[in-house]
């Protein structure tokens, strides 16, 4: 069998619990100090590696891809489907990419910062000053609506409300039940966690149907993700279906809302936690001007050094593996065939030889330094790198700096938040309850200070290192 990498015999019923249901972090640094970086368990769902080894990590993601299947394909169904491109592999997986990408290119990202920023300031105005929000829901809210009206394209308040509330009725009818258990997604004479699912789905379907064949009676050339899919064609000059759009466009829902928001509550948690980091900041979207073009704002170093700090620090999946179809060398180790491998973000990014001070939220350490793409992997890599990666990053900086540009606001409780599991994601343990202060305009006005200044944590801006491609955080891939 070779040389299996070391591990506890099996997960006792406590960590099962306590890695499935609230933080596998604990568990896997327990396991991580006793046998080191790589180790190999037997998790619910199979025989797993799990490595948070910058070098192990290189060996899979510059492997060639077809050595590999998609783990965990059975579970993430009533998520992903059987034929999005997160869950397909081999020839298929390739072609797939290659018909998504132009939507994510640069070029068709610069349309769509101007819908971002409205978007973040719509939300924003319906905070009151002085009163208690829930930051979470707020950025929730934002990343849903620019699914709705950036990536779906739906136009129309109408039918955005519509859209909305299908997608909101999709994404509340995921129960962990059957997310876990398959032999559950019975319908059970339409009653049950499952059957109001499938109902949910088909609603959401029955709509983006309704978009598609919209467009292509109009002959809509729209410049949003999805008028870029339906113009997009393969080789043989063949386009996708109508059925492969929605499965893309769900896929998309999946990846890119959740995990955005989750990312998005993380910033503004620890910026108002940290007085300095939020002050460096408020001083670099200040050179922009008080309506700084979406563009501008994406391309400050110091704003991105936060999103991915928030990315390191809190990835907001975890849990992405691939099989292996033979047996894999894997520094020393040999991974036998059918059996998965896992990058670790939540042990790489807790590396101090990588990341000095793991636990600190310090954002400049990713202008101190390039990382590699095995270094940093809150996105995933390889091969299987995430087709919307400069898209999530593109989201958080625009609606980031819009916000922070416009409105004072503080934590309503210093009390720490915990990293946990929120269904497949995992995100805040709380709400991140904030309190509107007023507008920073209005602030400037009257002399008062914006916002705390510098201190030695976080210096004076300095040129930006080149950083690493971006990677999916939930892996749309």
């Amino acid at each position: 069998m070779g040389n299996l990498p070391p591990g506890p015999k099996s997960l006792s019923l406590v960590d099962t619990i306590r890695a499935g249901f609230i933080s596998s972090e604990p568990v896997f640094r327990r396991y991580a100090a006793e046998y080191g970086p790589t180790f190999r368990l037997r998790s619910p769902n199979g025989i797993l590696t799990i490595t948070g080894d910058p070098e192990a990590i290189r060996a899979v993601y510059t492997a060639d891809p077809d050595e590999f299947d998609v783990w965990g394909v059975q579970l993430t169904e009533p998520v992903f489907g059987t034929s999005s491109v997160v869950v397909t592999a081999g020839a298929r997986h390739r072609r797939d990419r290659r018909l998504l990408a132009p939507p994510f290119s640069a070029g068709a990202m610069r349309g769509y910062g101007d819908a971002i920023a409205e978007i973040s300031l719509d939300v924003a105005s319906r905070w009151r000053p002085g009163r208690s929000f829930s930051m979470l829901a707020a950025t929730q809210a934002i990343a849903l609506d620019v699914i709705v009206r950036v990536v779906f394209g739906v136009r129309g308040e109408a039918r955005v409300g519509r859209t909305r509330e299908a997608v909101l009725g999709l994404i509340e009818s995921l129960s962990p039940s059957f997310m876990i258990i398959p032999a559950l997604r019975r319908d059970f004479a339409g009653f049950g966690p499952y059957a109001r699912h499938k109902r949910a789905a088909r609603a959401l379907d029955a709509l983006l149907f309704e978009e598609i064949r919209a467009r292509r009676a109009e002959g809509d050339a729209s410049q949003d993700i999805l008028g870029l899919m339906m113009s997009a064609r393969h080789d043989d000059g063949a386009g996708m279906s109508d059925v492969e759009i929605a499965d893309q466009l769900r896929a998309l829902l999946f990846a890119g809302h959740e995990t955005t928001a989750m990312s998005l509550g993380w910033a503004m948690y620890w910026l108002h936690r940290e007085p300095a980091v939020l002050a460096r900041l408020l001083d670099e979207l200040d050179t922009l001007g008080p309506a700084p073009e979406a563009d501008a704002l994406a391309s400050l170093p110091y704003l991105e050094a936060v999103c991915l700090e928030a990315l390191r620090l809190h990835p907001p999946v975890v849990d992405v593996a691939r099989v292996v179809k033979r047996p894999f060398r894997l520094k020393g180790y040999t991974i036998p065939a059918g059996e998965a491998i896992a990058a670790s973000p939540l042990l790489l990014h807790g590396r101090e030889d990588l990341y000095p001070s793991p636990e600190r939220f310090r954002p400049s350490r990713f202008l101190d330094r390039k990382f590699t793409p095995f270094e940093f992997i809150a996105f995933g890599g390889g091969a299987r790198r995430c087709l919307g990666a400069a898209f999530a990053m593109y989201e958080m900086k625009v609606a980031l700096g819009t916000i922070l540009g416009r409105y004072r606001l503080r934590l309503e409780s210093q009390a720490p938040i915990h990293h946990v599991r929120r269904g497949l994601t995992m995100g805040p343990s709380g709400d991140v309850a904030m309190i509107l202060e007023g507008e920073r305009e209005r602030a400037r006005a009257e002399g008062r200070p914006a916002a705390v200044q510098g201190s030695p944590a976080e210096p004076a801006l300095r040129p930006a290192a080149p950083q690493p491609a971006g990677r999916c955080p939930m892996g749309f891939s």
